[in-house]
């Protein structure tokens, strides 16, 4: 419970705008970012009561499920957030950024219990076409149950767009291409693109947030495990 309150505490967008009237490409707006979201073919929307009811309000701003899947949370799914940081990133390079994120993550990774334990399966960083986004992978067991979790966070001006993916069986490289191909293909507004800068200024740990990705993936994955929602 501690620390469901203090992830909230720390990562709760202010979520202003989102639009589901079309499933080709979703337009959101959050505080600190505007842009839209392909949606994969054969998935749909989760209802934005089934994930306040599951997440809480303002944690998700929009979660996807397989079409053919009969339970939102029954297998695979994707829950999209933004998590805001206090000053802009677009002062630091992209190297930067994902050694700081790595060094972070690794130096305040969740401790084992007795009901959760956490095998961390590596981050990568990626650049293409002007997007710059950093995938994490690992596997929660909480109790007797098993989660296969990839997240990746595409940075923007004043935050990250994070894109997460959660799979109680194996994550195929046809799925992963799916996330893949569905990060790139979010169209951030010029307003807020992060532009990489080749002079890093002054690092703060407040420029990137501590244990940004894992810290607020693992605290999703607590609540998704806790029970599962109907359609």
């Amino acid at each position: 419970m501690k620390y469901r309150v203090i992830l909230l505490a720390v990562f709760l967008p202010l979520v202003l705008y989102v639009n589901a009237a079309t499933l080709d490409c979703i337009p959101v707006q959050v505080k600190s970012c505007k842009f839209s979201v392909p949606v994969p073919e054969s998935w749909d929307t989760i209802p934005q009561n089934a994930l306040e009811q599951k997440l809480g309000k303002g944690v998700a701003i929009l979660g996807l499920y397989p079409k053919e899947q009969a339970l939102f949370f029954e297998e695979k799914y994707i829950i999209l957030s933004f998590m805001p940081t206090v000053k802009g990133l677009n002062s630091m390079s992209f190297d930067t950024i994902f050694d700081k994120l790595k060094e972070m993550n690794e130096r305040n990774r969740m401790p084992d219990t007795d009901s959760l334990r956490i095998i961390y399966n590596g981050m990568d960083r990626f650049s293409k076409d002007g997007k710059f986004w950093i995938r994490t992978s690992m596997t929660v067991c909480m109790d007797s149950a098993n989660v296969n979790c990839v997240q990746n966070l595409l940075l923007s001006k004043f935050g990250y767009i994070s894109v997460a993916y959660y799979d109680k069986s194996f994550v195929t490289p046809d799925f992963e291409n799916t996330i893949q191909k569905m990060v790139q293909g979010i169209d951030v507004d010029d307003d807020y693109v992060y532009v990489e800068s080749h002079k890093d200024s002054a690092f703060t740990p407040a420029k990137i947030a501590i244990a940004l990705g894992v810290g607020i993936l693992v605290y999703l994955i607590m609540v998704l495990l806790d029970k599962r929602k109907k359609k």
